[in-house]
């Protein structure tokens, strides 16, 4: 310090000498340097006590070692050759002597002892700079240029200032050149110290880094520029602070600008009168010399103003400016590892280049401070964006967010880019502004993680979909409420796939769906779509059913939710039964095989599945539905299934639809008949029960269908709801049918060719119900009812009594009695030609059935109140008659019909016995006492007396009275001794005397007579077995002459037997079989036969000599095999035996062990 202090008195002396050489200047006239850069305003020179040692020339006394021995030669060899140069360039007329220990300017000669600039003579062995040589042992000072190839001393023009400007204290170096090897080139003064700024971006002073200067200005508009070299990549920041200038204002003082070049702006920043303390953002530079201007505005019109300026430097990772651009981002060479930037303005953006020359995903995060006020406010964006500069991905920060994280961005190999920007907020002072102007920064760090099995972005529609493989879980990202995620993938078979979607549970989101999942066809059409909630971690999708082909599946966020990663897996299996989405219209209908049972499901309420069948001629459908049970829905209708058939193009029509809850597991539709043509079996959801729509977390529901489409010409075929519709039926063949629904009604047509009778045979399964089921009923072909009964459910076969019909058409309708329901039904409609039958409608005396007297004619009463038959007959002269009524034996007792007469005007002919009968259930045969009757027409009406009468056939006749003779019908064995004679009634009879003979033409003897009217056989109990008997009747009359007795009838006979026993087999085991039968009296043994086919001829098995024996074990019999068994008793007389009729024969199997 000594030393220095000494050199500085020197120079100081020095100085004083050189003013008392230089020409006078008028006072306060301003004085430029000549040709100077700066440009300096310099006033009348004041005596300095003391100049501040340069920091240029301590830098350039370190530079000594790059002086060469060579060069110090040349330079002396030179000396007095370049001393007269100097003498001609300066102003004064002479070479002014210096003393060897003082510093000299470039017209001085200076001793060999001392400092020199450029131009000047250094003595031999001094240190030289430049053009200059120095003795060896002096310090180098290098003094700022003023003017071209001129230096000017820097402690002069720092000690030149206005009166109103303060003086800036002079900093002595203590460094001296031979202590230092460091090799600098910032033109400044000491650290912290003053500095002289340039006026041009050419003349640019040199400052070093983290470094605080000073300087002042004294004119308004005035530029100052500073220069720093970065020898690596880093951040810096300008940090500039002056004295408060005013009390009153605060407007703009300076303009502070980071400059890469003479024109291009890197940050700027303003700092007005008042504001005392500024800095600019902080911005990441690459290694390079970069520039500062300092700017003075209008308001500094009077005076000086000082200010002290430094650059901060920053080692770090960071952005390098400018990377505002694609073309000039900055490459993330270092992922994984965190790089610094900052966002100094509105309009500046970074970018960062990635490259991964494999798949994978790529994800980020974001740190910074947090920002006080509205936290809510985002503050930063980072941006995905492609080769071409197209954003892909945005993620932003708020204030209070000190780290934001981005989702894991599935990316293909290749080029990408990071695009930071600032979101403009207000301030504190309600100004606009952006986190990074005032020196903010961000810490960005991305990494890269190789995977192939992460979606690949951009995937947002089919055309830029990935590739999805099944069974293989592929991992995505959610990051927009625009964004959405494609899959695509193929079946080369029809199948079914099941999605599956995993994420991690998501906090605030609860019974919320946060991602849809949609499968949509080659056209962007959704299929199916499965949403899954927020604290659903996995959710598995219905199976789908498709078709071989291309599908895309669609990963998008729900209900504004979208972030995060998931995890998607698409399981194919190939099957043929299982149903192709999308089948929600007639054209897109899955084609069934009939008797193939089918899968699917019904996703919701308003789903629909339609499959299509067709009948290549007249038959039936019937279709099978089973599911499982929807807990909580038993009870609630889930599915709607119907039947359609195709009328004609674009026509359809509902031939049967019903619903099905959801505890009905299993289902089926009658066989509903139904013409040639296509169908269409529809399978809906339905949500609505009592005005009530379903949640819809009772869908999905499966469901496997079987479809049945048979061609049968015994069906009914629909729609048959009418007589103008009704179906022709042919005689005595049985139709299939079924009532689809309540409503339905099934018409069948049947023509009488000829008057006769109709009988009605009818079935169904046992529903296990005596609920009734179905009403059948008979019309005429005006509609009018003839006949109907209704049926029970649990009545599986039930045939009419024979319906008395003239020729002509008749309908016959079958309809549901209630909502019972039995499946289908069997009907077959006999008629036979009969002249001796009512023709109903017969219920008055205008649509009375013509009779003859002595013509019998049958009828039945087919209601108890509503039906009553009426006939007419016609006397041409006067007659004796009489009128009977015949009828099996009803197992009642009491009167069950009762039939009177009528005479032409209506009026009963004579209200006494005569005009009318009862007929008694236990009888078979009742007549009216005989009347004499006038010529003219008359009436019989029959009618039910009771219930038991209704649908039981009877017999009328008006009979002549004549005597007449019987005919015997049958005679029968009933046991092994006795004979049962039947004969036929004979009116007005009063007895039938009954003759026996052991030979036809042997002698006859009156074994009985009956004197009952109306009976019609006898039992003869006094025959032995095995004896033939023969039998003739004779008949006693009562005519209006007296009784008359007929002569014989005609011969029958039979001989007495054991009776019929009745048989039955049961398999014991594979190889015997157990028979029983019933005990027959007079029996002397039984004799069983087999045969091993129905209709085959039988072998006696066995013969059985006790007649008390009723089983028998047939044995040594083949396992699984039918036999087939009969058995007749016998009775033995006079050692013979005499056989009873075979029993009916029966079958049974033997057992498979």
């Amino acid at each position: 310090m000594k030393k220095r202090h000494q050199a500085g008195k020197r120079i100081a002396a020095w100085l004083m000498a050189l003013s008392l050489c230089m020409t006078a200047v008028p006072a306060e006239q301003v004085v430029y340097a000549a040709g100077g850069q700066n440009e300096t305003e310099v006033t009348e020179l004041t005596e300095l006590t003391e100049v501040p040692e340069s920091a240029e020339a301590m830098k350039d006394s370190e530079t000594t070692e790059k002086t060469g021995a060579g060069e110090k030669a040349e330079t002396e060899e030179a000396g007095t050759e370049s001393k007269a140069e100097v003498t001609e360039t300066t102003e004064s007329e002479e070479t002014s002597e210096i003393p060897a220990d003082t510093e000299s300017t470039e017209s001085s000669e200076i001793p060999a002892d001392t400092e020199s600039t450029e131009s000047s003579e250094i003595p031999a062995g001094t240190e030289s700079t430049e053009n200059s040589e120095m003795p060896a042992d002096t310090e180098s000072t290098e003094i700022p240029e003023t003017t071209e190839n001129t230096e000017s001393t820097q402690a002069t023009e720092d000690s030149e200032m206005t009166d109103d400007t303060e003086s800036t204290e002079a900093l002595i170096g203590d460094t001296e050149a031979a202590d230092t090897e460091k090799e600098e080139s910032e033109d400044i003064l000491k650290k912290d110290g003053n500095v002289t700024p340039g006026s041009t971006y050419a003349a640019a002073t040199s400052i070093g880094l983290n470094t605080t200067y000073n300087a002042t200005t004294s004119r308004t508009s005035v530029t100052h520029w500073y220069k720093f070299t970065m020898s690596k990549a880093g951040m810096v920041q300008l940090k500039f602070a002056h004295v408060n200038l005013s009390s009153a204002s605060n407007s703009t003082a300076w303009r502070i600008d980071f400059i890469a070049d003479q024109v291009g702006g890197l940050v700027t920043v303003t700092s007005g009168m008042q504001d005392t303390q500024n800095q600019t953002a902080k911005i990441g530079l690459d290694a390079g010399t970069y520039y500062v201007q300092i700017t003075g505005t209008g308001v500094l019109t009077v005076g000086s103003a000082a200010y002290s300026f430094s650059v901060q430097y920053e080692d770090t990772y960071c952005e390098t400016e400018q990377n505002n651009t694609i073309a000039t981002a900055d490459n993330y060479d270092r992922l994984g590892q965190t790089i610094t930037g900052s966002i100094s303005s509105a309009s500046d953006t970074d970018y960062y280049k990635i490259t991964s020359t494999t798949k994978g995903y790529l994800s980020f995060q974001l740190q910074h401070d947090k920002v006080s006020g509205r936290l809510s406010t985002d503050i930063y964006s980072v941006a995905v964006c492609d080769a071409a500069g197209n954003t892909m991905y945005t993620m932003t920060s708020k204030k209070d967010e000190e780290k934001t994280e981005s989702v894991n961005f599935g990316l293909d190999a290749g080029t990408y880019y990071l695009k930071v920007s600032g979101i403009q907020y207000m301030d504190a002072s309600g100004s606009l502004t952006v986190q990074g102007a005032n020196g903010e920064t961000y810490k960005l760090k991305a990494s890269w993680t190789n995977a192939d099995n992460w979606e690949s972005e951009s995937n947002d529609d089919i055309n830029t979909a990935d590739t999805m493989t099944s069974g293989k879980a592929v991992y995505g990202s959610l990051y927009g409420v625009s964004d959405s995620d494609y899959y695509g993938f193929q079946t080369t078979k029809d199948g079914y796939i099941v999605i599956n979607l995993q994420h991690s549970k998501v906090t605030g989101w609860q019974n919320k769906a946060i991602y849809a999942v949609t499968v949509c066809d080659t056209s962007g059409n959704s299929i199916y779509e499965m949403t899954s909630k927020a604290e659903d971690e996995s959710t598995d999708s219905i199976k789908l059913g498709l078709s071989a082909g291309k599908y895309y599946i669609k990963v998008a966020g729900q209900n504004a939710y979208y972030g995060g990663n998931y995890v998607i897996k698409t399981t194919f299996k190939a099957c043929s039964t299982w149903e192709h989405e999308s089948n929600d219209t007639y054209d897109t209908a899955n084609t069934a095989v009939s008797g193939t049972t089918y899968s699917g499901d019904i996703r919701t309420y308003s789903d629909v599945d339609y499959f299509k069948t067709s009948l290549s001629a007249n038959g039936y459908i019937n279709v099978k539905l089973t599911h499982p049970v929807v807990s909580g829905q038993e009870t609630t209708n889930m599915f709607v299934l119907s039947v359609i058939r195709k009328v004609d193009k674009d026509q359809y029509t509902e031939v049967y639809t019903t619903k099905i809850r959801g505890g009905d597991t299993s289902i089926s539709t009658p066989n509903l008949g139904l013409p040639k043509g296509e169908y269409y079996i529809k399978i809906a959801g339905t949500g609505n029960t009592t005005g009530t729509l379903l949640s819809g977390t009772s869908y999905p529901v499966n469901y496997d269908v079987c479809i049945i489409a048979k061609t049968a010409s015994d069906r009914e075929v629909e729609s048959n709801d009418s007589a103008a519709t009704a179906n022709t039926v042919k005689n005595g063949k049985t139709y299939y049918g079924s009532t689809s629904s309540s409503s339905d009604k099934d018409y069948y047509k049947i023509k009488m060719s000829k008057a006769g009778y109709l009988q009605i045979k009818f079935g169904h399964k046992n529903s296990q119900s005596t609920a009734s089921c179905y009403n059948v009923v008979l019309y005429n072909k005006d509609n009018s009812e003839i006949y109907k009964f209704t049926n029970t459910g649990t009545e599986t076969s039930y045939t009419s009594c024979k319906l008395g019909l003239d020729a002509g058409e008749y309908y016959v309708c079958v309809s549901q009695a209630s909502t019972l329901y039995t499946g289908d039904y069997t009907i077959c409609m006999t008629q036979k030609a009969a002249s001796g039958w009512e023709t109903e409608n017969n219920g008055d005396w205008a649509s009375a059935d013509n009779i003859k007297v002595g013509k019998a004619v049958n009828g039945v009463i087919t209601g108890y109140t509503s039906d009553e038959d009426c006939y007419r007959f016609t006397l041409t002269k006067a007659q004796y008659i009489n009128f009977s009524l015949a009828h099996e034996k009803i197992n009642d007792a009491g009167r069950s019909w009762y039939v009177t007469l009528y005479n032409a005007n209506g009026k009963r002919v004579s209200r006494k016995d005569d005009d009318h009968i009862y007929s008694y259930a236990g009888s078979t045969y009742t007549e009216s006492k005989a009347v004499k009757l006038s010529k003219g027409t008359y009436y019989l009406k029959v009618q039910a007396f009771a219930k038991n009468a209704v649908e039981k056939e009877y017999t009328l006749c008006v009979n002549k009275i004549e005597n007449r003779k019987t005919s015997v019908t049958s005679v029968k064995s009933t046991a092994y001794n006795k004979l049962k004679v039947s004969w036929k009634v004979v009116p007005a009879a009063t007895s039938y005397q009954i003759y026996r003979s052991t030979a036809k033409d042997g002698d006859y003897q009156n074994i009985k007579t009956i004197n009952s009217v109306g009976t019609s056989s006898w039992t003869d109990g006094s025959v032995k077995t095995g004896k033939t008997y023969y039998y003739k009747i004779k008949t006693v009359v009562k005519t209006q002459n007296g009784e008359q007795t007929s002569g014989f009838s005609n011969v029958k006979s039979a001989k007495a037997v054991p009776a019929k026993t009745t048989l039955k087999a049961k398999a014991s085991d594979a190889k015997n079989v157990k028979l029983t039968w019933s005990k027959v009296k007079g029996a002397s043994g039984y004799e069983i036969y087999r045969s091993n086919s129905k209709d085959g001829k039988c072998s006696k098995v066995k013969t059985i000599s006790k007649g008390s024996t009723t089983s028998y074990k047939n044995g040594k019999l083949k396992k699984s095999t039918t036999y087939y068994y009969k058995i007749r008793a016998y009775r033995k007389v006079n050692g013979k035996k005499v056989y009873g009729s075979y029993s009916s024969v029966v079958s049974v199997k033997t057992k498979a062990k």
